[in-house]
């Protein structure tokens, strides 16, 4: 059972601003349900915090200043115009309404990080397999950070790694034929790795994964995506 490995270093790279958007998402949605990672976070950011206190000062050129007043002024024009477009009431009248279902509750339970990704997104859940739903929230730079919803007794493919893969569970839990995986939790998978995430019965497991590389699908699954090229 592997509750945290993502270690110090990485930890120090989140505190640092090095992390890619993906890896960060990661890191504060396991803060949320890991009081452990939630210290360890803590700890990085108050070292870096030391470290950079102490650090010699960067001069800055002329007009730095003024071109971060004017992207912050950009961005609030931008939020401006998208409040004041037509049938934002409409829209907040569907939200309202989509509110009292049931898988509307799901996203509204996530740790927030990834909940409002996921809101932003319309909360709109594709098709990945039978019990198997996905959303994605975030890409960059190779990187991909997805919601994985499974049924209870539902999973994904077995399948290998072409990079690493971190499937943090938010709810429910799953197994995949190598160890259990519960709330808070983390499953870290490399290259070396094949495994098939099956969600365990009585309720619905829904997990943030975060790959920096295609999955590699077996058997008849991976054939279909040798000969498509995928």
């Amino acid at each position: 059972m592997t509750n945290h490995p993502l270690g110090d270093e990485l930890y120090a790279a989140y505190a640092s601003g090095a992390l890619s958007g993906p890896m960060r998402l990661l890191v504060d949605a396991q803060a949320s349900v890991n009081g452990a990672v939630a210290r360890e976070r803590a700890a990085a950011e108050m070292i870096a915090g030391l470290m950079l206190e102490t650090a010699e000062p960067a001069s800055m050129q002329s007009k730095a200043l003024d071109e971060v007043m004017a992207a912050i002024d950009a961005e609030e024009a931008g939020l401006g115009e998208a409040a004041l477009k037509p049938g934002a009431g409409d829209a907040a009248g569907q939200r309202a309404a989509r509110a009292a279902s049931k898988a509307l509750d799901e996203l509204l339970a996530l740790p927030a990080a990834v909940r409002d990704l996921a809101l932003e997104r319309g909360g709109a859940w594709q098709f990945a397999g039978p019990g198997v739903r996905n959303l994605i929230l975030m890409e960059e730079d190779g990187a991909k950070a997805e919601l994985i919803r499974l049924e209870p007794g539902r999973g994904v493919p077995r399948h290998g790694h072409d990079g690493r893969e971190f499937t943090l569970v938010l709810t429910g839990a799953f197994h995949d034929g190598l160890d259990r995986y519960g709330k808070g939790e983390l499953c870290a998978a490399d290259p070396a790795i094949e495994h098939k995430p099956v969600a365990e019965p009585g309720e619905v497991c829904i997990a943030l994964a975060v790959t920096d590389g295609p999955l590699a699908f077996t058997g008849p699954l991976g054939w279909v995506q040798r000969a498509l090229g995928v």
